[in-house]
């Protein structure tokens, strides 16, 4: 790709070129020179044009045609006698030209090939002689000393540029090792502080566990909100050095858009809880079913602007659009964001993606943050070929967010479709004026056009209850759907309507009606999806509430046969208390070969698997599986136990032949989401009562997320029978592990919040010291590194199960020297490492 600089170079060359042979062609007819040469150099006029505009070829195969004519030229404009005294002047112009491509050589070729032609002229075609006059002397040595004069300048010019461009490489090398210190720094930075910071919320959260007064718990409270406020922004900075080093990767796998769609609803509904906007979340029906790309990703870059707009928007609402266009590779996903919050002005715009930039960076600013979102939302675009565009219209016009992404398409049977869709005739009925901006109106107006459009239904919209008898009268309607507030101003008329037609409420969450009330309920936020439920005859409520709680229900899975394989019998332990709760049948083994010989004997319907162990790794495991009984386990699902959640570990593991992935150490949600995944329907055994509400919400502004997370906490100490219990005997006391740096929080949250299992895990990571140093010890002096890394990983999964996240952290790190064979770093840190095992043992006797 030719730069800026290089292609305005190159348009030079082509004039001048264009120039040259236009005069030496002239000036061959003019003389009657060669006249086969003026179409040859007319041919090479339209050849370097041809590359120049067409960007056809390389940089240097231009720069190589370019000079090549310009040099032949001159050559055949030098060979002639009437030429003689010109030859100098043609000579500085194709020097000083040929000074732009910053080739010496070029020089010195257009240098002897003037040297060349004046001995022509000397010795063949003798006008150089003894008989010249000395006024024509003169002149061809002034001729002389001029091209050499050109010489020396072209030189210079190409030595300062060498040396400026030599400066500005070094500059740049400077910047980006600054760069890369100052992410490192951070990094460095935020992993210190996350120890302290997840002491203050393990602490905290071990003492709300006591039966303590009130205030107290109102008090700790505060302290574990404040906590985890932190632990989000040391999160953000963790992301903001991942883009920075350039280590983000996305990756490439089918999604469902309009999944991705209902967990942002969630989320703002959550976070827009305590607030009058109107959220109005749009998508075009004809979007492709499933796409190939990174939902994850699309899902962080959507919470992030989203909350953005929360943040800065005051009254009015905000409006989410999600629509596409066809290419060769499949679509672009369009993405457009509007709010009626503060706007920018076209400085800010400027330094919007800049980082660490805030609009409002004042002392006086009413919102916090590190400056931080919208660099990881570019950055999270960057790594899947996108880009973000940002317009406002100053400080009162709000703020729009242009959003392009190149996805691939799995199926383009349309995200959301209607049967009967022709048959259908829906009237819609919101005044107006009852919105405090206008801008409103028109998300709710865009709406209801996109989706009549998409879906292909007959629909009209109402502005006042005159137009809606009107569309009555006018048309056989088949669904009305109206505002809570239009509801209210006339609800017998309406109770009256729906006796012959489906009649729907949109309304807020606290919105409730009469116990014999034949109409429907479709909770804010407006979405398409829930229209098009209730159009399908799809219950009677659009179905929010289950829709905050999918992935949440409780469920077990009574029959379903499991085989957990891992080189550690602590994670074991770990696998079959967390697996056994969901009434799962666990088998375990502590080898890839003992799980070929179990697999040879019994039926498994999943299976878990360690992906970094001694002799048989989690690949040739998953391999020899695959071929038992002539491929009886090809369809199986074998699920990916690893302690590396590096980015793009998903399509990694799916590479290698893995179903999915879990972390290590295993957290319930991420399990409970895998096991619905990969798991038929007839294994889940869904309890019949409502679904716990604990969405985890993040980087929710400070206001709004303290207010959800202390009701989230009330409601969990309420129903929490670890925290009944508690309440009734005095918990354990872990003050020795807090103080050795332990996380008894995480520990807790990993064991399911079994207190008794958390015990048995510290009492069994304890008991394993002696053996696990021997087996460290015996690697480390045999200068075993490639197996010393493997132990090194096992610790760093068992510590992180029982919160010792600073040892875990250390044992990450001597396991990376092992995969890299670092002998050096593995002698520096061995001791080290076996400190910490042993003051975190210690803590634990402290018990």
């Amino acid at each position: 790709m030719r730069t800026e600089a290089q292609t305005s170079m190159h348009l030079l060359m082509a004039g001048t070129l264009s120039i040259l042979s236009t005069l030496l062609s002239l000036i061959t007819l003019t003389l009657s020179w060669e006249l086969w040469t003026v179409p040859m150099m007319i041919a090479g006029c339209l050849v370097v044009w041809w590359l120049h505009i067409g960007r056809v070829g390389s940089e240097m195969l231009y720069e190589n045609i370019c000079t090549g004519l310009l040099l032949i030229e001159f050559f055949f404009f030098g060979v002639h006698e009437s030429s003689l005294f010109d030859i100098a002047l043609v000579a500085c112009i194709v020097i000083l030209l040929l000074s732009l491509l910053n080739r010496k050589r070029l020089l010195y070729m257009a240098l002897g090939l003037y040297v060349c032609q004046m001995l022509y002229h000397f010795l063949l075609l003798h006008t150089i002689s003894a008989s010249t006059r000395n006024g024509d002397i003169l002149r061809l040595l002034m001729g002389a000393a001029a091209v050499t004069g050109s010489l020396v300048i072209a030189r210079y010019r190409i030595n300062r540029r060498r040396r400026e461009k030599a400066k500005y490489d070094s500059m740049q090398e400077q910047l980006g090792t600054a760069v890369r210190q100052n992410a490192d720094f951070l990094s460095n930075v935020s992993h210190e502080l996350r120890t302290p910071v997840n002491m203050v919320i393990g602490i905290s959260e071990v003492a709300l566990g006591k039966d303590i007064s009130a205030e107290i718990r109102e008090d700790l409270l505060s302290i574990k909100l404040a906590g985890k406020r932190l632990s989000g922004q040391i999160n953000n900075i963790l992301d903001y050095t991942e883009i920075v080093e350039g280590t983000l990767s996305a990756t490439k796998k089918a999604y469902s858009i309009t999944s991705v769609m209902n967990d942002i609803i969630t989320m703002m509904a959550l976070q827009n809880s305590g607030s009058k906007l109107e959220m109005v979340f749009d998508m075009d029906p004809r979007l492709p079913s499933l796409l190939i790309g990174d939902a994850e990703k699309i899902s962080h870059v959507l919470r992030i602007l989203l909350e953005n707009s929360l943040k800065f928007t005051e009254e009015g609402g905000i409006n989410l659009w999600i629509g596409f266009r066809r290419e060769t590779y499949g679509i672009n996903l369009v993405i457009d964001i509007y709010d009626t919050g503060i706007g920018m002005t076209s400085s800010q715009l400027d330094q919007i993606v800049d980082d660490f930039y805030q609009a409002d960076s004042g002392s006086s600013r009413y919102v916090g943050g590190l400056g931080l979102g919208i660099p990881i939302a570019r950055g999270l675009l960057h790594s899947m070929g996108g880009f973000v565009h940002f317009e406002s219209e100053g400080q009162q016009g709000g703020l729009e967010v242009h959003i392009t992404i190149p996805q691939g398409v799995e199926d383009d049977t349309p995200c959301i479709q209607v049967p009967n869709s022709q048959q259908l005739c829906i009237a819609c009925f919101f005044k107006p004026e009852r919105y405090s901006r206008d801008e409103v109106r028109r998300y709710y107006d865009k709406m209801i056009l996109h989706l009549v459009e998409g879906l292909g239904i007959e629909g009209y919209q109402a502005h006042n209850f005159e137009g809606l008898l009107k569309l009555q009268r006018d048309h056989k309607l088949t669904h009305v759907f109206i505002a809570q507030t239009e509801y209210m101003a006339n609800p017998p008329y309406y109770e009256e309507l729906a006796e012959t037609v489906p009649v729907a409420v949109i309304a807020g969450k606290d919105f409730v009606l009469e116990e014999d009330s034949k109409l429907l309920v479709l909770r804010k936020p407006f979405f398409a999806l829930s229209i098009v439920n209730l159009l399908g005859g799809q219950g009677q409520d659009n179905g929010f509430e289950e829709a905050q709680a999918a992935g949440r229900r409780p469920f077990t899975c009574e029959g379903v046969r499991v085989l957990a394989v891992d080189d550690e019998e602590m994670n074991l332990r770990v696998a079959t208390g967390v697996l056994g709760s969901y009434g799962i049948q666990v088998d375990t083994c502590l080898s890839g070969k003992e799980a070929v010989e179990k697999c040879g004997r019994n039926d498994y319907d999943l299976i878990f698997l360690d992906h970094m162990m001694p002799g048989f790794d989690g690949v040739e495991t998953l391999r020899r599986i695959r071929e038992i009984d002539n491929g009886a386990y090809k369809d199986l699902p074998v699920i990916a136990l690893t302690a590396n959640t590096i980015s793009g570990a998903r399509e990694m593991f799916r590479n290698e032949g893995f179903n999915e992935f879990i972390p290590k150490p295993i957290e319930r949600s991420v399990l409970e989401r895998v096991l619905r995944r990969v798991l038929p329907d007839r294994c889940m055994q869904y309890d019949a009562g409502p679904a716990e509400q604990e969405p985890e919400i993040r980087e929710a502004p400070d206001q709004i997320q303290e207010a959800q997370e202390v009701s989230a906490a009330e409601s969990e100490f309420s129903r929490n029978d670890a925290a009944e219990a508690a309440a009734k005997e005095p918990p354990h006391t872990y003050g020795s592990l807090v103080r050795a740096g332990i996380n008894v929080g995480i520990g807790l949250e990993y064991c399911g919040g079994d207190e008794a299992f958390y015990q048995e895990m510290l009492q069994m990571f304890h008991d394993q010291r002696e053996e696990k140093e021997a087996e460290l010890t015996s690697l480390y002096e045999a200068a075993n590194w490639t197996d010393y890394g493997i132990k090194a990983h096992a610790l760093k999964s068992t510590a992180l199960t029982i919160g010792a996240e600073v040892l875990s952290g250390k044992a990450k790190e001597l396991e990376l020297a092992g995969k890299k064979a670092d002998e050096e770093f593995i002698r520096k840190n061995h001791q080290e490492l076996l400190q910490m095992y042993a003051e975190v043992c210690d803590s634990i006797s402290g018990l």
